[in-house]
């Protein structure tokens, strides 16, 4: 066993997970990983399907609920100086839902259908967050069918293509002064920065069309036995479309905009069109899967994600209305991120005959930071974090099982006293004359010219997954 436990640390590769775009109801989740024959492997490792033996229909919930705190701290422009500022906790819950079928139509070929929702990213909101995030989301739905080939007895092949409609929504604020000057009147005295009467509000929201080659991602797999009861399972995940950037919006059906004027200007509402342009990330699942005793496997795993491609959301606003009231006709809104690794082991049980009723499992998990400490925002903190998971399965007729998972990630406090986001390279950069080669007019470009995001944040994700099971031997 000891030697057994030795190859498993010494082969499994450092791969990683635990992004904010990644899935904690897969792959890390106990009865799930890339070398599972189970159905969440249609788009995780569809190699991994070929060792299942039985058919099967899989139908589940997942929901994520995240628990957000943020210890404000305010900036006075002329000073510099950080003052205390308002104390902000928010909790949201997102769901979403699985449905699929895995066959084998022959002795060495599997097939299998998926349809889903993952899990949501969530963005807080918060009228003291206003100038970060008002709320918001972004779900995904997602068709995929996929097979896998067995080459020989020790060696899988497979191959799984998904569609992959994304829904995104963004609410936020934006400081006028910071563009016009803070001198603005505002009711017949200088706005200065942070002022209501000069924020204008946006409710952004876009989607991919619903029928596109754009949507397209191939995941790609393979299994490999490298001892009796040791199997390497690795994947890889492309991007949207084959391309770069993703665009979202950019009709009157798939992309909308309402605007709300400043309360110094009128406070008007005005709808348009929207277009979000964006650099989602590939990514690479791995897992090492051993015996350790009869009724007992060791997994080890882990995902890597290129999120450093995820710089920034890129949004667009048109129509004659807004061209009419000066709206800007592309905003960013940093993201910032970096690539995210992250590594998990644990033991769960083995599913050795229909006669054994309960199997339980548990992963713990280690992910490094997706984002650099000054970069922190209430729309992206992801510092390094310890990942708990847990997992039982109760089989409640020859035929049927439920799978119940719980996962929690527990993120590191941070505290951000020199942010990147400063409302003082808005001033910087007009002072200049809108020189674009000043550090200022670049930050004003880059979307980091805002309100100062500085403060003390905490953040905990709890992730549930309910999971029931039909096979037929």
């Amino acid at each position: 066993m000891l030697g057994r436990l030795l190859l498993a640390l010494t082969i499994v590769p450092a791969l990683a997970h635990g992004s904010p775009r990644s899935d904690p109801t897969t792959g890390r989740a106990v009865f799930t990983g890339a070398t599972m024959p189970s159905a969440t492997s249609i788009s995780l490792n569809p190699a991994a399907l070929g060792l299942g033996q039985s058919w099967e229909l899989y139908f589940a919930l997942a929901s994520v609920l995240e628990q957000f705190g943020l210890e404000q701290r305010d900036l006075d422009v002329a000073t510099g100086a950080l003052t205390d500022g308002a104390r902000v906790s928010d909790v949201r819950v997102g769901t979403g839902a699985n449905a699929a079928v895995v066959w084998h139509p022959g002795r060495i070929t599997t097939l299998g259908f998926e349809a889903r929702i993952p899990p949501p990213e969530l963005f807080p909101d918060d009228p003291a967050l206003r100038y970060h995030s008002r709320g918001g989301s972004q779900y995904n739905f997602v068709l995929t069918g996929g097979f896998s080939f067995r080459v020989a007895r020790s060696f899988y092949f497979g191959i799984s293509l998904s569609h992959d409609v994304t829904l995104l929504r963004l609410h936020y604020s934006r400081d006028t002064a910071l563009d016009k000057g803070l001198d603005l009147d505002c009711n017949g005295t200088p706005c200065g920065a942070g002022n209501p009467a000069a924020e204008e509000r946006y409710d952004i929201r876009a989607r991919s069309d619903r029928v596109s080659t754009e949507n397209l991602k191939v995941n790609l797999g393979i299994l490999v036995r490298l001892a009796p009861d040791v199997w390497l399972g690795l994947a890889y995940h492309n991007t949207p479309g084959f391309g770069i950037q993703t665009q979202l919006g950019g009709g009157r059906t798939s992309g909308s905009t309402i605007y709300t004027q400043p309360e110094r200007d009128g406070g008007a509402e005005i709808s348009g069109s929207s277009t979000v342009l964006v650099s989602y990330p590939a990514s690479v699942d791995g897992e090492l899967r051993a015996r350790l005793l009869e009724d007992l496997d060791l997994h080890v795993g882990g995902r890597w994600e290129d999120l450093s491609r995820m710089q920034a959301y890129d949004v667009r606003t048109y129509g004659r209305s807004f061209d009419a009231f000066g709206v800007p006709e592309s905003v960013l809104r940093p993201r910032g991120f970096r690539d995210a690794f992250a590594l998990w082991a644990g033991v769960e049980q083995v599913e050795l005959d229909q006669g054994k009723r309960f199997r339980f499992g548990g992963r713990l998990g280690f992910e490094t930071p997706a984002l650099k400490q000054d970069q922190t925002s209430p729309i992206n903190m992801s510092s390094t974090s310890l990942t708990l998971d847990a997992g039982m399965q109760l089989r409640i007729a020859p035929n049927f099982s439920l799978q119940l998972s719980y996962g929690m990630q527990i993120f590191a406090p941070v505290d951000v006293t020199n942010s990147d986001y400063d409302p003082r390279f808005a001033i910087d950069c007009i002072d200049s004359g809108f020189d674009y080669t000043t550090r200022g007019c670049t930050a004003l470009r880059d979307g980091y010219a805002t309100p100062t995001a500085a403060g003390n944040y905490s953040r905990l994700q709890h992730a549930l997954r309910l999971g029931l099971r039909y096979e037929r031997f």
